[in-house]
């Protein structure tokens, strides 16, 4: 046995190591979700949000299936190739769908601002056409070869070319124009989201560049299944805010009366509102933020009257 082998063989372990990682971090945070997926998803009528929803949530499944799948499965080069590339395009489009779910968020904490919309619509149009660009070219240049034995399980690497750091370098960029726009707004409960993803995708670009060749999807699996597990968050979290009643604290207004403690969502908010958000999740108390500017925010909530008959 080669000594490339051996070094080849105890890379894959290690990559073996962090997709077992992310599955198990995949199968945890089901578990802790999956009751609030079903009381308020599931029975939800059909609409975007529904849909990007299930989009980000259930295909990462699969995709972490087949990552272990070639880890642990005996194949021939070929099916290497093939199952690499389906899992490539796989990653790369739920990526995608990710990132749109967030980045959907961050123009709805900017009011929905028709600026900052364009420039998060031209963002994932200008980064993800290139993302798809270099990931195609990434994998149709990879090389498998066959182990001195044939019956040792998983896939060996024998070439590829080194772009594939492009890949996420565009996201990154991406995520930190995402992120920025947070920054400005002061959204302590979404920085963190971009924060943990800019990070990760930081350390994949820093692996690309460093690690021998074997190493390049090190994070990739783990990436992707953040993406899926943030996004699909977000998505609960609102739709859990849209199904109850937004507690507020009374707040004194110019004209001496205060606001009701409850609100409730009318129909005005029930679909796109309701699964990303509504200016309540904006108008949260915070440094520099005025009397006025909350009682601005009330005054364009519509209300429903309460069980006590008072608004």
């Amino acid at each position: 046995m080669s000594s490339q082998f051996v070094h080849a063989a105890i890379i894959k372990e290690n990559v073996t190591y962090l997709d077992i990682v992310a599955a198990a971090v995949l199968g945890y945070d089901y578990i802790l979700t999956l009751p609030r997926e079903i009381q308020y998803v599931w029975f939800t009528p059909l609409s975007l949000g529904k849909v990007l929803f299930f989009l980000t949530r259930y295909p990462v499944f699969e995709e972490t299936s087949m990552v272990l799948l070639h880890q642990f499965a005996v194949m021939s080069p070929q099916t290497c190739d093939n199952v690499y590339k389906a899992i490539g395009y796989q990653l790369g489009a739920g990526t995608l769908v990710a990132e749109s779910i967030l980045a959907m968020r961050t123009w709805v904490i900017w009011h929905r601002n028709p600026y900052i919309g364009a420039i998060v619509l031209t963002g994932l149009v200008v980064f993800w056409v290139p993302v798809f660009y270099f990931l195609a070219q990434a994998l149709n240049s990879l090389v498998f070869t066959t182990a001195p034995n044939p019956n040792t399980p998983g896939c060996f690497l024998l070439t590829q070319k080194n772009i594939l750091f492009v890949v996420y370098v565009l996201i990154t960029s991406f995520e930190t124009i995402i992120l920025g726009l947070t920054l400005i707004r002061f959204m302590p409960h979404c920085i963190l989201n971009y924060v943990y993803l800019c990070v990760l995708s930081i350390c994949n670009v820093t692996v690309l560049l460093t690690a021998p060749h074997g190493y390049a999807t090190l994070l990739s699996a783990l990436q992707r299944v953040l993406h899926s597990v943030l996004s699909g968050r977000v998505l609960l979290h609102l739709r859990e805010a849209a199904a109850n009643p937004v507690a507020v604290n009374s707040i004194p207004t110019a004209s001496g009366f205060t606001h009701p403690t409850q609100v409730r969502f009318t129909d005005r908010f029930t679909d796109t509102t309701s699964w990303f958000g509504t200016p309540s999740e904006v108008a949260s108390w915070r440094p520099g933020r005025t009397i006025q500017d909350i009682e601005s925010f009330y005054d364009d909530i519509p209300l429903e009257k309460t069980s006590d008959g008072e608004h």
